[in-house]
């Protein structure tokens, strides 16, 4: 399980992005910031951060650097 992700959606199946979150909140993840809404032609997009609940900020950094040497490896 990723210790923090961006949960995306749009306007158009708005309803399927509250599930997104609805099931994030459930498996333990909490809101980590402010919902993001760009406009983009007739459709609106959100983003939602999202981090595991429990986790502080210096956690939170190890776990951002780890991911970066895995993209470093491929």
């Amino acid at each position: 399980m990723k210790s923090y992700m961006i949960i995306e959606g749009s306007s158009q199946a708005m309803e399927l992005f509250e599930k997104k979150v609805a099931d994030a909140l459930e498996e333990g993840y909490s809101l980590a910031g402010e919902l993001i809404v760009k406009s983009q032609a007739s459709d609106m997009k959100f983003y939602q951060p999202v981090i595991l609940s429990g986790m502080d900020e210096e956690e939170w950094d190890e776990d951002e650097d780890e991911d970066e040497e895995e993209d470093d490896d491929e």
